[in-house]
């Protein structure tokens, strides 16, 4: 982040964030609580799969929780902390939450690609989101293939139960097709929501800016997702800053609009899931 901060210029960087039409950026609250309800409901069919049942109210509640803990872990994976706050064996809740983040990296992937074929035909871009492409089809190899789970929970001298825990509610949800469409259908709504906000994001900035840039979005998400960095920060803006100078456009808008975006729609949630947190310690 520091060396992309040393590139740009920073009073231009200013001007974009004191300039930015606030009246009009608060067209997106109601889509991005909607997205929240999207989310909410995702994890709710989900643990349906392992009959687990909880109100809509209170899987909003825990997914702004693990939002909290998502910023402050690469790759969101601080998220994987809800588990601990539904009433049922973490070897059997810890899995539904991971294939909720399967689904979101599977839809990313495929907008991503999509987006990069259709608008953005830069060899380099090719060349990486391919890369990236192959990486996280691994990790999620990784992470439901039997024989490996089996594997690394014997490296860590788990329980053989909580193996087969973990095994069984990866088969569950696998095998319910009604539950995969749904949680699919819903994880396409949410960043069909997410592109609304962000193209609100991109017009308060500046009304001039290429409509374009709006589809850069799940190419910009996919690649902030890679765990290298706390929340993507440096990742998600190096990306933006990229395909905005793609475009011919300033490269201060390509940095500010993925802050603005992340503000919105990750770092204001989290502080209600901060709030919650509280709540529940008192």
């Amino acid at each position: 982040m520091l060396y992309l901060i040393s590139k740009l210029d920073l009073k231009a960087i200013y001007e974009t964030f004191t300039q930015m039409d606030l009246a009009f950026l608060s067209f997106s609250l109601p889509f991005i609580a909607l997205m929240y309800l999207i989310k909410a409901k995702k994890w709710q069919t989900l643990l349906n799969c392992i009959n687990v049942q909880i109100p809509i109210r209170r899987s909003l509640e825990i997914i702004l929780i693990g939002t909290f803990y998502g910023t402050l872990t690469p790759g969101r994976a601080g998220e994987v902390s809800r588990a601990f706050y539904i009433d049922t064996e973490k070897s059997r809740s810890i899995p539904t939450i991971i294939m909720d983040r399967v689904i979101d990296i599977v839809c990313l992937l495929a907008l991503s690609v999509l987006s990069t074929v259709l608008f953005f035909k830069d060899r380099n871009l090719i060349y990486l989101m391919v890369l990236v492409v192959l990486l996280f089809i691994a990790g999620i190899i990784i992470i439901t293939n039997e024989r490996i789970i089996t594997f690394v929970f014997k490296s860590f001298s788990q329980r053989k139960e909580h193996t087969e825990n973990y095994i069984k509610t990866i088969r569950e949800i696998t095998e319910n097709r009604k539950a995969l469409f749904i949680v699919f259908s819903l994880t396409l709504a949410y960043y069909i929501l997410n592109l609304i906000v962000y193209w609100i994001v991109i017009k308060s900035l500046s009304p001039a800016l290429n409509n374009i840039l709006t589809f850069s979005l799940p190419i910009i998400v996919i690649l902030g997702n890679i765990p290298i960095s706390i929340s993507g920060f440096g990742v998600r803006e190096f990306a933006s800053v990229t395909i905005f100078r793609m475009l011919n456009e300033n490269s201060a808008y390509g940095f500010s609009c993925p802050l603005v975006l992340y503000f919105l729609t990750s770092l204001s949630p989290a502080l209600f899931g901060f709030l919650l947190t509280l709540r529940k310690k008192s």
